[in-house]
């Protein structure tokens, strides 16, 4: 199953390729892949990827075609319905969305990490937490079974901030996977000097996942006490400004690290908060919005702490999708582990258009614990994206990434 539909470039102009999927024209740049009017192409993240010949393009397309329009019309009949709250974003996300939804995936290369976040599992004063790194062999392995058996157009390359990975390090294994699979590359290390994120770009990497969890300066540095809100929201600009895709957001539910027993609330994240955070989400110059629930973990000092209700979580995505109907919101896994049987449909239908499916190695992936009990952390991955695809069928969304408006 392929994450993109082939579509035919139609015109180019200056960076951009114009594609018509279906009698739908969309662009996207051309800095990895040059293609010529005519040409057949996979386009991921506003990029194109791939030439594809044409005899084996119009066999997708033709089997892809009833269907496509087939899930086009459930999903317009789904999105006729704009009593609640959810029921609006999700009409609006379709007007200015459609029916396409991104799925990518995420390979988690390595918990090890030089911070000490006071919410996160990982950080560096978990004793309890077995270590690992992969090498760039197996870092390789997985990304050739993610693209070449499971059919993933994009994926996101994720880990502490692990310095063991050198910049050197980080761009060969960027190089390498852009030289051998047609695949877009996001990275998600944390913060490192500027420099290198411009080689990292120049070897192929083009999308970066960098949350600034809170817009709360103060509360920022109680919970990342190593780092400033400032350092973070530079470091997401300068990410814009090197080309990168960027993907951001924040903490749903963050509580207050020094009230008496922990919690969210007036003292932590409040309705305001939100506002503020999906504002600074968008004034980022975010493609992707990720709002995850605060789950807490049992290592940490915020262990006795209380996450957001599910509902809380849900009206954020709406409220998000109400506020930027053209952005792409993540239905993150932690959202899922709030409800494991329902949180993914429920994030869908209240405006989330974009997911990810963990292709990390069996033996490694319980191990990157940011929180506890993280949903499809067993769950064999083709099986895992058959019920998948299953929901967005279903719920009429095509597991696509046609390129930008």
């Amino acid at each position: 199953m392929c994450y993109a539909i082939p579509g035919k470039v139609v015109e180019l102009n200056g960076r951009h390729a114009v594609i018509d999927y279906f009698g739908e024209r969309r662009q996207a740049y051309t800095d990895l892949t040059r293609p010529s009017p005519g040409d057949y192409v996979y386009a991921q993240g506003g990029f194109v990827i791939q030439t594809v010949p044409a005899q084996e393009a119009l066999a997708i397309l033709a089997d892809w075609q009833e269907l496509f329009f087939r899930l086009q019309q459930t999903d317009q009949k789904l999105a006729q319905r704009k009593r609640t709250l959810h029921e609006q974003a999700n009409a609006v996300r379709q007007q200015f969305q459609g029916n396409s939804c991104c799925v990518h995936g995420i390979l988690e290369f390595s918990n090890y990490c030089r911070n000490n976040c006071l919410y996160c599992g990982i950080r560096k004063d978990n004793r309890k937490l077995q270590r690992y790194r992969m090498s760039e062999q197996e870092i390789l392995q997985a990304v050739e079974y993610a693209v070449n058996q499971l059919g993933f157009r994009a994926l996101v390359l994720q880990s502490g901030e692990d310095f063991w990975y050198s910049e050197a390090k980080l761009c060969r294994i960027v190089r390498e996977i852009r030289a051998r699979f047609s695949v877009l590359i996001f990275l998600s290390l944390g913060e490192r000097p500027r420099a290198t994120y411009h080689k990292l770009y120049e070897a192929g990497a083009r999308g970066a996942l960098i949350r600034f969890e809170t817009s709360d300066a103060e509360q920022y540095k109680k919970i990342k006490p190593e780092s400033t809100l400032a350092d973070r929201l530079g470091l997401i600009k300068d990410l814009r400004d090197l080309g990168y895709l960027i993907i951001s957001g924040f903490l749903m539910g963050l509580p207050d690290p020094t009230a008496g027993v922990a919690q969210s609330g007036p003292r932590g994240q409040n309705g305001r908060n939100v506002l503020a955070d999906i504002k600074r989400t968008a004034e980022s110059g975010a493609e992707m919005f990720s709002f995850g629930p605060f789950i807490p973990h049992p290592e940490t000092p915020l262990a006795a702490a209380r996450g957001p209700r599910l509902a809380t979580v849900l009206n954020a995505i709406a409220q998000a999708r109400l506020m930027y109907p053209t952005a792409k919101i993540l239905v993150t896994t932690a959202l899922e582990t709030l409800d494991p049987a329902q949180g993914a449909r429920a994030g869908l239908m209240a405006g989330a258009n974009s997911l990810m499916i963990n292709i990390t190695p069996q033996k490694y992936r319980r191990l990157y614990e940011i929180y506890p009990n993280r949903a499809g952390v067993e769950d064999d991955t083709p099986k895992r994206i058959d019920k998948l695809l299953e929901l967005l069928h279903a719920l009429g969304r095509a597991p696509t990434d046609i390129g930008v408006s």
